[in-house]
């Protein structure tokens, strides 16, 4: 049984190449990993950035700051009346954000929609 043992240790693998080529392709799937969840991230963030803008301004705080279209909105906000009094604003913001790693390389472009009552 010792010269099983032995003739097993003689041809170890220490070092091998094995290692390696499990490293790399899971290197590249926790890139592709964080990236899509950096992209996510910063879609929910900048959808409630744009809902947050419109809620304000349903408020009538920032008025002027939405109406020069500073900010990126595609087109400025628009008030919808109701039926029973009051509006719907709605407004529109066209984000690009940048590329962050090869794997996106030109980044991501997305439409985000804000939906306020005024009364």
């Amino acid at each position: 049984m010792r010269e099983k043992f032995r003739c097993h240790n003689a041809h170890s693998d220490r070092g091998s190449i094995e290692s390696a080529l499990t490293l790399i392709p899971l290197l590249l799937l926790f890139l592709a990993v964080s990236q899509v969840c950096i992209l996510v991230y910063s879609r929910n963030t900048n959808s409630q950035r744009t809902q947050g803008a419109v809620a304000l301004a349903a408020m009538g705080t920032t008025q002027s700051l939405l109406s020069t279209g500073g900010v990126g909105w595609s087109s400025p906000p628009v008030a919808l009346p109701l039926p029973g009094g009051g509006s719907i604003l709605l407004g529109r913001r066209k984000i690009e954000t940048p590329s962050i790693s090869p794997f996106l390389p030109g980044g991501e472009s997305f439409i985000s929609t804000g939906v306020a009552v005024q009364e």
